[in-house]
């Protein structure tokens, strides 16, 4: 991870940048840091005064300071409404404007309107700056590395020793699950001339190798996966050249609990999807690496366990993760639209649509999870439909399941990482737009509406007794705009902080 974040105390004599929050209701009285120097401060209400500086949320004021070269103050906007998801993101927006000035170092301070959650001050203060930091340029010239502006060292003053403490592990924890959400950010913008279902293993295999026994992994073949009747996933993968890796992931937790649930985490992971013989358009194809970007989620949070070196705070003994790796490619050989395949649990599918892919290796997924690692609970993350983008944009996950709790609980997390979601229906009579005439399902549902809710109503036949939920992620997982908040263009790592918090969640 680059850069580095120092806790100190007292006040900062001389820095290149500081950074403070203000706030919108009563700003007048709103006290000016004692951090700054009576001079500063009356500088500071000046140029409030002349820019009409509201402290609405986002807004940014900036000016110089006789010890300070840069002063950075944000509008947090009403007190009431604070909280630290905020801080986090407007965090981020300041160093983006130090960035932008090539300053290396800034400064900020704990304040009251902080609160007293010491461990998730130093974890938002993380997870703020690595992220924010994040650029992948594995494939950059030397000059264009050059060019990428980072914040090189962050100093944050808090007096107090006990909360140093407790910020100080907050800051660890956040570090490392920052590596985690880069690793998937990683993954998702490797091309896949060089991520295919073979790399993906290989990368895998390091996981296990770092993880010092927590971690095991098992990679099931083409032969393995047919003597087990995945002909859904097999199905898919049949059109490539590269062959399928049916990859399982499990971690062991040494800190046994009483609870003998087990968890397992499935991610698309459709290393290139071309739509098959139903072609994809090109314009849409050009960014189809990104289709296994479920995996890569799946892959970030294992990255996480990996190296966690307390494992007393996770609520369960066995986590699994499942990636069903393969390309959905046209040739010769490839699945045509109107073939029957039969999945893992003896169910017929007639494919009526080859670009309907995502569904078909997740369903096989799941039934390995059910019936052969016999998990409880399955959560699964997929670039399944574009009608979950028209649905609900490119910021915010459709989230479908069959357990209230369970989904109350992931609302619950993805809020307060701030990876948002929001419950659509599995309603129930669309389940008829899936019969078929001569199979017991279709993998689409007909039509122009509601194919988020059909996709996910094809993946609940998948499901026996187990919780489930379904996070379809086709939205937030990858970013084609302009750099937005910790969100560089590109890869996300969208679902990794939920995840990990979940995995941390005491029932």
């Amino acid at each position: 991870m680059f850069g580095k974040i120092f806790l100190r105390g007292g006040k900062p004599i001389r820095e290149k940048a500081i950074i403070d929050i203000l706030f919108e209701d009563n700003i007048k009285k709103n006290s000016i840091p004692e951090i700054f120097d009576k001079k500063i401060q009356k500088k500071i209400l000046e140029r409030i005064k002349k820019t009409n500086f509201l402290s609405k949320e986002e807004e940014i004021l900036e000016l110089e300071g006789d010890n300070f070269e840069n002063i950075v103050l944000i509008g947090g906007g009403k007190r009431d409404y604070f909280n630290l998801t905020k801080w986090q993101n407007l965090l981020t927006k300041a160093w983006e404007r130090l960035k932008s000035k090539k300053v290396k170092n800034c400064s900020i301070f704990y304040k009251e309107e902080l609160g007293k959650d010491y461990f998730e001050i130093g974890k938002k203060l993380a997870i703020s700056f690595y992220l924010s930091n994040y650029h992948f340029d594995q494939y950059l010239g030397e000059e264009k590395r050059k060019e990428l502006e980072k914040i090189e060292v962050v100093s944050f003053y808090v007096e107090d020793k006990k909360a140093k403490e407790k910020i100080q592990k907050g800051l660890d924890w956040g570090q490392l699950v920052s590596s985690g959400v880069c690793f998937a950010r990683d993954l998702v913008n490797q091309p896949a001339s060089h991520l295919h279902p073979e790399t993906l293993v290989e990368e895998v295999f390091k996981i296990e190798k770092e993880s010092k026994g927590k971690i095991t992994v098992e990679v099931l073949d083409k032969d393995e996966c047919q003597r087990l009747g995945m002909g859904a996933f097999l199905g898919v993968a049949q059109g490539s050249d590269r062959e399928p890796k049916f990859i399982v992931l499990k971690y062991t937790n040494r800190q046994k609990k009483t609870n003998d649930e087990k968890v397992c985490f499935i991610g698309k992971s459709i290393t290139f999807d071309s739509g098959g013989l139903s072609l994809k358009p090109s314009e849409m194809m050009e960014w189809m690496k990104v289709d296994m970007s479920g995996g890569a989620t799946v892959l970030g949070v294992f990255k996480i366990l990996s190296q966690m070196s307390n494992s007393e705070k996770l609520v369960y003994n066995e986590i699994y993760g499942i990636l069903p790796a393969c390309e959905n490619m046209p040739s010769g050989k490839a699945m045509r639209p109107g073939d029957i395949v039969k999945a893992m649990n003896g169910k017929t599918i007639e494919v009526l649509n080859t670009d309907a892919e995502g569904r078909l290796t997740l369903a096989d997924a799941m039934v390995y999870a059910e019936r052969i690692l016999k998990v409880n609970t399955i959560i699964d993350l997929a670039t399944l439909t574009g009608a979950c983008m028209v649905a609900l944009g490119t910021k915010i996950a459709g989230l479908f399941g069959n357990d209230d709790r369970l989904v109350e609980k992931i609302k619950e997390i993805s809020q307060k990482e701030g990876e948002l979601v929001w419950e659509l229906p599995l309603h129930k009579p669309y389940k008829k737009l899936l019969q078929s005439d001569i199979a017991d399902i279709k993998n689409i549902g007909g039509g122009r509406y509601g194919g988020a809710i059909t996709a996910a109503l094809f993946l609940s036949d998948f499901v026996e007794k187990a919780k489930w939920v379904h996070l379809d992620i086709a939205g937030p997982a990858f970013n084609h705009e302009a750099d937005d908040i910790m969100i560089k263009r590109g890869g996300t790592g969208f679902g990794v902080l939920t995840l990990i918090e979940f995995l941390e969640q005491k029932r």
